[in-house]
């Protein structure tokens, strides 16, 4: 059995299984921004039921399942025990799929290499070689027969363009007394852009050959960084991987999840007081993750935490970019309330939402931080955020005469680098008109 006809049964499976209620539909937080308000909730997932089974559905599920955030909302809402947000995602390949045809795997082919290419640049305006060769790595760096890690850390591949992020992770492990591997970079892909289009066969051997290399390392285990590479591994190659190989076994641990599991060894080493009124950015698509971070910011001494009560949506920051104004709405809202509440620190979870805001710090009365840039305040640890002194510089130029001596160490081209960080300094505005697809911000 290969991945394409797993795909297929998973889907006609789903099809069946759904009764078409359309709670899911009524729990979606996109519907009012993707104009859908006032939509018959049965008829849309009618729609999305159709293209499951290879029809052609309707212009409304079509719109819904390509303005889904993947919130993760309407998963608690079905009655009938279906995962309506892999219900949603795999109507959106099947539509995908028709639309594009043959066109469909060079067009992922395309974002994916727009992607690593973007990485490659970013993460090497910050980083030398040898700390680029320790993040990102696509096999085990020790070969068989060496003692397996306690851990392997898949770091995905867009959070390499905050490398303080991974840097302060690594460095959490490290005082914990845990031993590490890391897989990651595009050269280990989870497939998540070439099924999002449409190109089910490249994503399949991508996410199927990433999941062997964490495999290979042998760690006991599994951790992931991105919830993007999260939610594909969840929702579409583990289950694969389950058919077409009968195992049952694997499985990834959301990193922070990881830490709150450990969170009495951590807390004993997080001695340092950090005496800020922190606020969280928070994101809805995996609740458990953001239950852990509490739970960790809790044990931090001298943190006050204020749970901002403003509404919350999509899986990261940059899934919104299909509705800018809901997204900039939401923005706002964040802001005001943390500033009405006296927050010093606005904590960001994930690394695309730390891309889209950590600029603002220029113009809001906060400072705006990666969780772990405060637990590892608290272990004595601290990692430069070389995106963010960039990303607030006034300008390209400024940007480029930061970073001469890396790019002249790294090889890399000035007019190329230019381009990137143009592209890269835009991500955080809202772009009218284009599909999350289209531009090139999801993951």
């Amino acid at each position: 059995m290969d991945f394409s006809t797993v795909i297929e049964q998973r889907m006609a499976e789903i099809a069946s299984a759904c009764t078409g209620c359309g709670k899911c539909f009524e729990a979606c937080p996109m519907t009012v921004p993707a104009g859908l308000q006032g939509q018959d909730s049965g008829q849309v997932v009618a729609g999305i039921l159709d293209l499951l089974c290879g029809g052609a559905g309707n212009a409304q599920a079509s719109r819904w399942a390509s303005a889904c955030s993947m919130s993760g909302l309407c998963i608690p809402a079905c009655p009938d025990a279906v995962n309506p947000r892999t219900m949603v995602r795999l109507a959106a390949f099947a539509d995908k799929r028709r639309r594009l045809g043959k066109a469909a795997a060079p067009s992922a082919l395309k974002a994916w290499r727009a992607m690593a290419h973007a990485v490659r640049v970013v993460s090497r305006l910050q980083l030398g070689a040898d700390e680029i060769a320790r993040l990102q790595r696509s096999e085990p760096a020790q070969p068989w027969p060496a003692a397996p890690p306690d851990v392997v850390l898949y770091t995905g591949c867009n959070v390499h363009k905050t490398p303080h992020i991974l840097v302060l992770c690594l460095e959490i492990l490290g005082a914990l007394g845990l031993t590490y591997e890391v897989i990651g970079g595009p050269t280990a892909c989870c497939g998540v852009i070439q099924f999002a289009g449409g190109d089910g066969n490249s994503a399949g051997r991508a996410g199927l050959s990433t999941l062997d290399k964490i495999e290979a390392v042998g760690a006991a285990h599994k951790l992931s960084w991105c919830p993007s590479c999260q939610a594909q591994f969840d929702d579409i190659i583990i289950p694969a991987h389950e058919r077409i190989r009968s195992r049952l076994d694997f499985a990834l641990t959301p990193f922070f999840v990881f830490l709150a599991g450990h969170l009495d060894a951590l807390a004993a080493r997080m001695t340092r007081p950090v005496n800020k009124r922190v606020a969280l950015n928070e994101r809805p698509g995996y609740p458990e993750v953001t239950r852990a971070v509490k739970a960790i910011l809790a044990a931090v001494p001298g943190v006050e935490f204020v749970d901002l009560d403003v509404p919350r949506a999509g899986l990261m920051s940059n899934y919104l970019t299909v509705a800018p104004k809901f997204k900039s709405d939401l923005r706002e809202a964040e802001f005001r309330a943390a500033a009405d509440a006296g927050v010093t620190t606005l904590a960001t979870v994930y690394h695309a939402c730390h891309r889209e805001l950590c600029h603002y710090e220029k113009e809001v009365s906060l400072e705006i931080v990666n969780v772990v840039e405060i637990i590892g305040e608290s272990l004595g640890i601290t990692a430069d955020d070389i995106y963010k002194r960039l990303k607030m510089m006034d300008s390209v130029e400024e940007m480029l005469r930061e970073c001469a001596g890396l790019i002249a160490a790294n090889g890399l081209d000035v007019d190329e680098a230019s381009e990137i960080l143009l592209a890269d300094q835009l991500a955080a505005q809202a772009i009218q008109g284009e599909s999350l697809d289209e531009c090139g911000l999801v993951y």
